[in-house]
């Protein structure tokens, strides 16, 4: 077994239930029972937090993820730029994290190498995923650059530009009627005991992979590095099943709990419409919620998760949304500033924006926008179709 020999059992992140270390496709299972849906994480025996300058990329915060090495194609390091906005009506010093110059041009590439190396340890003989895009493609290059097979689930609705990415890596493309036909195809492969699942396999979603997740903390690791230290006001997450918003936040509570940071930074969940607002005013996390995010595929769904409401609570932090109508000016305001970012990622401006006009940032304050995927994706002649 190459797993991380700091870490010492899990836990359920809702009920705190300590659990084996297992994959938990269905989360914690007492949780379940209980008719609800939570995630798992890990726990680590380590008292203080080692950074190892002689590694790259991710490998530098390996102590505190759960294996020591895995594939590496270039992911991490990714840079924190400081961006003008002068036209914001309350002063802030905004910065952007570049999640898009991963090597597949998304956040996606933090969670993958350990997903790939999870599957080999394993003995699988593939992984598998649903995915409407940026996971697909990342999850097919990260299982070809280790010799795995690779199915990749989506809807016949797939945009162009990302089932000729996952068809180049040699991956398998199976598309369904819906997304919930998704998941039934996937609960049939796993039984085989030959295919791993990267991405959640329940209708009310728990989250993806516990290990793959672990990934996302070291964006937090890095950003508090690249500050020197200082901490952000606020962190901005485009969110859809909160995977990466819950990675983020897990990486500052490490940081916090190793005295690296005294706070952790408020982080705000930016949404194409109502999901997690509407939970933070005391809706089910476990209902249906219905709006438009056809510009924003990326980061759409009917459902939200309990790790995303836990990572927004926990860090006194807030949701917020930005309808359809507004995406495309977004994109052109980032990219006159020098950043062509997927539509989900730009959303960022806008919410940023809109937070500004509804004075829910303080004066002053310093932000991150974690901009997670590039605007090579995006296919601006059907998206101008669906404005008209």
């Amino acid at each position: 077994m190459d797993l991380n020999s700091k870490i010492v059992s899990m836990f359920c992140i809702r009920c705190s239930k300590e659990l084996a270390i297992d994959d938990y496709y269905l989360g914690c299972p007492k949780c379940l029972k209980e008719n609800e849906v939570s995630n798992v994480s890990f726990v680590y025996n380590s008292e203080i937090f080692f950074c190892d300058r002689s590694q790259i990329g991710m490998k530098k915060y390996r102590d505190w993820l759960p294996y020591d090495d895995f594939p590496y194609l270039g992911e991490g390091d990714t840079p924190l730029v400081q961006v003008a906005m002068a036209e914001l009506e309350t002063a802030l010093s905004v910065f952007l994290k570049c999640e898009h110059q991963n090597p597949s041009g998304s956040h996606k590439d933090r969670m993958n190498p350990l997903i790939v190396k999870r599957a080999k340890e394993l003995g699988m003989a593939g992984v598998i995923a649903a995915s409407s895009g940026n996971e697909g493609v990342s999850l097919a290059l990260y299982a070809a650059s280790a010799g795995l097979k690779c199915e990749i689930v989506s809807t016949k609705t797939i945009n162009s530009i990302w089932k000729n990415a996952i068809l180049s890596t040699g991956a398998q493309l199976i598309l369904t009627e819906t997304p919930d036909d998704r998941l039934v195809y996937i609960k049939e492969r796993i039984k085989t005991g030959q295919t791993y699942s990267a991405t959640n396999i329940l209708e009310i979603p728990s989250g993806s992979s516990s290990f793959g997740i672990q990934g996302y903390k070291t964006i937090s690791y890095e950003i508090i590095e690249q500050m020197n230290g200082e901490i952000p006001d606020y962190v901005f997450v485009p969110v859809s099943r909160g995977d990466l918003l819950y990675g983020i936040y897990e990486g500052f509570v490490d940081l916090k709990n190793m005295k690296i940071i005294a706070t952790i930074p408020k982080l705000v969940a930016v949404e194409p419409f109502e999901r997690l607002s509407s939970v933070l005013r005391g809706s089910d996390y476990k209902q249906r919620f219905i709006g438009d995010s056809r510009l924003t595929s990326s980061i759409g769904g009917a459902t939200v998760t309990y790790q995303a409401r836990q990572a927004l609570q926990n860090s006194d932090g807030f949701a917020i949304e930005l309808a359809q109508y507004e995406i495309m000016n977004a994109v052109y305001e980032m990219a006159r500033k020098g950043f062509y970012l997927e539509t989900s990622a730009a959303i960022l401006y806008g919410a940023l924006k809109k937070s500004c006009v509804e004075k829910a940032l303080e004066p002053g304050s310093k932000v991150v926008l974690v901009s997670t995927s590039h605007g090579f994706k995006n296919d601006l002649n059907y998206y101008q179709s669906l404005e008209s």
